[in-house]
């Protein structure tokens, strides 16, 4: 991937959903790590709402960790010129609020669509929630409200400087961890970082095939997630 390429798509004042395919497209480049092999893209909460993407990191005997994940435009503001949020802002805000809730209310979808052995939403080592949205912020007092509102909301709060910073540090893992060192192969294969995010229905249809394994997932699934996977031109 050519960071000219990220940077002048950053420069451009493009719709949401430009941005969210284009990460979509580029999932393992920008939000995996070498523990995190998989990012779902627009997973729906029943009919009601719709992540942009959910990733899972493998926290092996502590449990499936999840992170929640609601982009805005690079061009969006988070304050006003009078120190106000802005629309964008707090729906963004909202929506975290909004998945929080949903989430408490139905245990058993969550329990099947995003299994670990914790199902506290409040705990943030198996459930964490990221907005991801306008530039980084220069302005001191903005920064401090920004963090306060994300204390407040039990989230972090990035901009799109922060998936270039990524970008530009990453590094990139020749194997990833399985339990068994029988399947080398498929270590090699699932630390491939030029995977695509995994789509609703996939995912789905995924969960509804098996039980999905709390914890240790990717030893545990490793076959059947590269059976599944798609990957962009690079």
């Amino acid at each position: 991937m050519k960071l000219k390429e990220w940077e002048n798509i950053l420069s451009q004042n493009l719709l949401e959903n430009h941005y969210q395919r284009y990460l979509a497209d580029n999932a393992g480049i920008f939000l995996s790590n070498h523990n995190c092999h998989l990012v779902i893209s627009k997973l729906k909460f029943g009919s009601e709402l719709e992540t942009d993407f959910i990733t899972l990191t493998d926290g092996f005997s502590n449990g499936n960790m999840f992170e929640l994940i609601e982009i805005k435009q690079p061009s969006a503001k988070l304050f006003t010129n009078k120190g106000l949020m802005t629309a964008e802002f707090n729906r963004a805000t909202q929506q975290i609020r909004d998945w929080k809730r949903w989430l408490m209310d139905n245990r058993n979808w969550m329990g099947k669509h995003l299994p670990t052995i914790n199902k506290k939403i409040s705990n943030p080592t198996h459930f964490k929630f990221k907005i991801i949205i306008g530039r980084r912020l220069s302005n001191q007092y903005d920064i401090e409200k920004r963090n306060q509102i994300a204390e407040e909301i039990g989230a972090e709060i990035r901009s799109f400087d922060y998936l270039t910073d990524t970008l530009k540090r990453r590094e990139f893992y020749p194997t990833a961890w399985l339990e068994s060192e029988a399947h080398e192969f498929y270590g090699y294969e699932l630390a491939n970082p030029f995977f695509k995010a995994t789509t609703d229905s996939s995912w789905k249809k995924f969960c509804n095939n098996q039980k999905i394994s709390t914890f240790h997932f990717y030893s545990h699934h490793y076959e059947q997630l590269l059976k599944m996977r798609k990957y962009n031109s690079y």
